[in-house]
């Protein structure tokens, strides 16, 4: 058996730059592995299923696992197949690259399983039809990701910053929330230099002045939940900013007592938020 831990990732900066002909959109960000993680284990079988032991998750082809799964087959030339549980941790459709997630780990544990000998990098290369985030979910600590996501810079991992994350009883339909960045009239100052310079400097306060996430802009005016929860979150005097397309939120912290200490408090007021501690973590790669 093969068990393997799925990061979610954080988006540091995520700018919007641009779309495509093909009616995808280009980025420039930031993406951090985070703790919070599902838990996936892999055992070779007839076929592949998958069993859901915790949360929720899409059901047979329509699972990122599963696809994953039948594509790491597919392109090996390889007949067996493979038995899958998933307990999942990550929120869903939070922009916390979840489900591209539990992909990543899939193709990992896969190789690992039929002893393939594939790396990481290869791996990034073959999940990237998957999904955008897949590239850097397989190998996640931290990188600045371009094109749709698949081009991959790493950069230097800033593990152990406490965090806070937040997630209120709303989801976020990617689609339209591209829909609405092309809408904007003016796009927010693209950070990412400054955020990809602050990781590799340690210099704190230039990564927290970098902290930009172009989808606030557009989301908040349309979503009067997503902007009571920033609201919420500044009030807290401390550095806050939604991930990816939404609907989760992250705070650093300065430790994990105020992390527990704020989550408490948050917890009192909004008992149907999503709200937990985790911290900046580094890559897979450390682990394989």
């Amino acid at each position: 058996m093969i068990r393997e831990t799925a990061y979610a990732k954080i988006n540091l900066t995520l700018s919007v730059t641009g779309k495509r002909e093909d009616g995808y959109h280009d980025i420039d960000s930031v993406m951090h592995s985070i703790s919070l993680h599902d838990s996936i284990t892999l055992e070779k079988g007839d076929g592949i299923s998958l069993s859901i032991l915790k949360g929720t998750a899409p059901a047979g082809n329509d699972n990122l696992m599963v696809k994953a799964a039948a594509l790491f087959l597919e392109k090996k030339g390889i007949s067996g197949g493979v038995r899958m549980t998933l307990s999942k941790e990550i929120p869903s459709e939070a922009g916390m690259g979840g489900g591209s997630s539990d992909a990543a780990a899939v193709l990992r544990g896969m190789a690992a399983l039929y002893d393939t000998k594939d790396s990481l990098s290869s791996l990034s290369a073959l999940g990237a039809s998957l999904g955008a985030d897949v590239p850097f979910c397989v190998r996640g600590g931290a990188a600045r990701c371009q094109g749709i996501g698949e081009k991959l810079s790493p950069l230097p991992a800033w593990k152990g910053l406490p965090l806070l994350i937040v997630r209120p009883q709303t989801s976020v339909s990617t689609g339209k929330a591209y829909a609405l960045i092309d809408g904007l009239a003016v796009h927010p100052e693209n950070r990412t230099d400054l955020c990809a310079e602050g990781l590799k400097s340690r210099n704190l306060s230039r990564l927290l002045s970098s902290l930009s996430n172009d989808f606030e802009e557009a989301l908040f005016p349309m979503n009067p939940l997503l902007k009571e929860t920033a609201s919420v979150l500044h009030g807290l005097d401390r550095p806050a900013l939604m991930t990816g397309s939404g609907s989760a939120f992250f705070m650093i912290l300065q430790n994990r007592e105020e992390a527990l200490s704020f989550r408490r408090l948050l917890k009192e007021a909004h008992p149907l938020w999503f709200v937990e501690p985790a911290e900046t973590t580094g890559g897979v790669s450390e682990m394989h």
